[in-house]
C-alpha cells in the first residue's frame, strides 16, 4: 500500500512540473495558450539549432512546408524570433529565437538540464497521446491539471489556466471529453 502512495505523489509530482513547464512554453509563445505543439516544437527546434533555416527545420522535424510557413510567420510575428539573410547564401534566411520566448525557453530547459532534444520528446509525447487531435498548450494543461489533481469539477480547472475566455476554456474541455482524454463526471443531484 505504501508503494502505491509513494507512486501516486511521484506522478502527481510530474505532472505538477509538466504544468509548470507548459506554464514557461506558454510566456514563450507570447502568452498564447492556443498554439500547437507543433508550434512548441518548431520554436524549440530553432533555439536549440540558432541560424537554422526553413528546409532544415523542415528536414530535422518532417513537417510539410505550408504547415511550417504558418508556424513561422506566426512565431516572427509575435516576436518569437527573427529572421536575417544567411551572409554565405542570400536566399537563405536564417532563425533564431529572440528576447522573451528565449529567456522563457530557457526557463522551460531547465526541467530538462537545458537538452533540447528532451523537451521536444516532452512535446512529441504529448503529441502522440493525443493522436489525431492537434494539441493546443491548452490541452497539455488540462491534462497535467487534472494528472497533478485528480477528478476536478471545471471551476477548479478553469482557475488553474490561463485566464481566458471561459467558452474556450470550456470548449477544450469538451474537446478533451470526446476524445477520450477525460472522463465527465456524472452531475450531483
Amino acid at each position: 500500500m505504501e508503494t502505491a502512495l509513494i507512486e501516486d505523489e511521484y506522478a502527481r509530482a510530474k505532472a505538477e512540473a509538466a504544468s509548470l513547464l507548459l506554464d514557461h512554453l506558454v510566456d514563450a509563445l507570447g502568452g498564447e495558450p492556443a498554439c500547437t505543439m507543433r508550434r512548441a516544437t518548431v520554436l524549440v527546434d530553432i533555439d536549440e539549432h540558432p541560424g537554422t533555416t526553413q528546409s532544415e527545420i523542415m528536414e530535422r522535424l518532417d513537417i510539410n512546408k505550408s504547415a511550417l510557413n504558418r508556424d513561422i510567420e506566426w512565431l516572427y510575428d509575435y516576436g518569437c524570433i527573427t529572421r536575417r539573410p544567411s551572409l554565405t547564401d542570400t536566399r537563405s534566411i536564417q532563425l533564431r529565437t529572440c528576447g522573451y520566448a528565449k529567456k522563457n525557453l530557457d526557463l522551460a530547459l531547465s526541467y530538462f538540464d537545458f537538452d533540447h532534444k528532451n523537451l521536444k520528446i516532452f512535446l512529441e509525447s504529448f503529441i502522440n497521446i493525443f493522436g489525431s487531435h492537434k494539441p493546443t498548450l491548452r490541452d497539455a494543461k488540462i491534462v497535467a491539471i487534472v494528472g497533478q489533481n485528480g477528478a476536478l469539477i471545471r471551476q477548479d480547472i478553469f482557475e488553474n489556466l490561463y485566464n481566458g475566455p471561459a467558452t474556450t476554456d470550456n470548449r477544450a474541455i469538451n474537446n478533451l471529453i470526446n476524445f477520450g482524454m477525460l472522463q465527465k463526471e456524472a452531475e450531483k443531484q
